[in-house]
């Protein structure tokens, strides 16, 4: 029998848990959003990434940061989460502000935290060499004081992702060699994106990173002072009062994503090339990934017939799913609503979200 992996006593892992998954309608709804469906792999998506990280890192330097409205079924999923290391994040501003506050609440409990900031909802089919490259990650962001981030190895033109183009190596960390960042991508074209694979020389921005909390602070510090001076005011504050506090903050804090407000800016960004069997899953598309091909396409039902049909991806559980002539569609079946997209389409179910939110039918949402 081998031997546990080695854990690392300075790395926290901080687990991000408030996303809607809108792309994921009607699967995925507010109450009920994609990081607790257990579509995507037979346990809910929040207690694999648990469950990743827990060969590495003991349950003490575990913390979720996620809205109220979450907290019971976060607890219910992660049972040994610590109550404390449950950050309550008053309303819903982006990652920044979340990320600070839930760093912020780490540094105070251990103030040479390097902490792991991971969403909740990623599948990743090589988790063993996930924990090499977060190991190498930490010892980047201890020893040289690195804001690092792990760049997904992209295997095709994708469009929905941004990028990272490498910069000058940093040379061998580890099990990994690390890179600067020459500079943060929008979500390119089909052109761009072919381009970009083609040169070898950028990666899927993953939105996972690694750094010494104190570091992530002062970065904050620097380039929104007025979160800064709150999250000193949150975390100077007793246990029991830090919520009220947060509220505060956040009442007047501006929604901004932590790449748009550090990560885009600071000049100690480093990332790290990781060919990990990652996905994001972010439409319908991953479901064709967790699924086999069967009769007419991917599909979780009781039973496809299919009669020249192919490619179609089919999700109705308990159902018999009859197709004829039809190519490329998403169909996806719950007790209360139907979807039917061409499969192109995946990433435009957001809109059906939005037209939904604009009709006040919070009923469906």
């Amino acid at each position: 029998m081998s031997a546990p992996p080695a854990r690392d006593a300075r790395l926290h892992v901080l687990v991000l848990a408030g996303g809607g998954g809108t792309r994921l309608w009607p699967l995925s709804r507010r109450r009920r959003p994609k990081q607790f469906l257990t579509e995507f792999g037979g346990t809910a998506l929040i207690t694999q990434t648990w469950n990743r990280v827990s060969a590495i890192v003991p349950k003490e330097r575990l913390w979720v940061v996620a809205g109220r409205t979450h907290e019971p079924v976060i607890r219910e999923l992660l049972p040994d989460l610590a109550p404390p290391h449950f950050v309550r994040e008053p309303a819903a501003k982006n990652t920044a502000p979340a990320i600070g506050l839930a760093c912020a609440a780490i540094a105070a409990e251990d103030p040479d935290a390097v902490v792991a900031v991971l969403s909740s909802d990623h599948a990743i089919h090589r988790p063993d060499r996930f924990r090499d490259l977060l190991r190498a990650a930490a010892a980047l962001a201890a020893e040289r004081g690195k804001l690092v981030t792990l760049g997904i190895v992209p295997d095709r033109p994708a469009t929905g992702y941004g990028y990272i183009e490498k910069g000058a190596s940093l040379g061998p960390v580890r099990e990994a060699e690390a890179f600067g960042v020459a500079r943060f991508v929008e979500k390119p074209d089909v052109t761009r994106a072919t381009e970009f694979l083609r040169s070898g020389n950028y990666l899927w921005n993953s939105g996972m990173f690694v750094w010494r909390a104190a570091d992530l602070l002062a970065e904050i510090d620097a380039f929104l002072p007025e979160l800064g001076k709150g999250l000193k005011e949150y975390a100077a504050a007793p246990a029991g009062t830090r919520d009220e506090v947060a509220a505060r903050i956040f009442a007047t804090t501006t929604p901004i994503s932590i790449d748009y407000a550090v990560m885009e800016k600071s000049n100690r960004v480093a990332v790290i090339p990781a060919d990990i069997g990652w996905d994001d899953i972010g439409t319908f598309r991953s479901l064709a990934e967790v699924n086999p091909d069967g009769q007419g396409g991917s599909a979780t039902a009781r039973e496809v017939v299919a009669v020249d049909a192919r490619a179609n991806l089919i999700h109705a559980p308990g159902k018999t799913v009859a197709l004829i002539g039809v190519d490329d569609l998403i169909v996806v079946d719950t007790p209360d609503a139907l979807l039917v997209a061409r499969r192109d389409r995946a990433e435009d179910v957001k809109k059906i979200v939005d037209a939904l939110a604009a009709k006040k039918r919070d009923d469906i949402l």
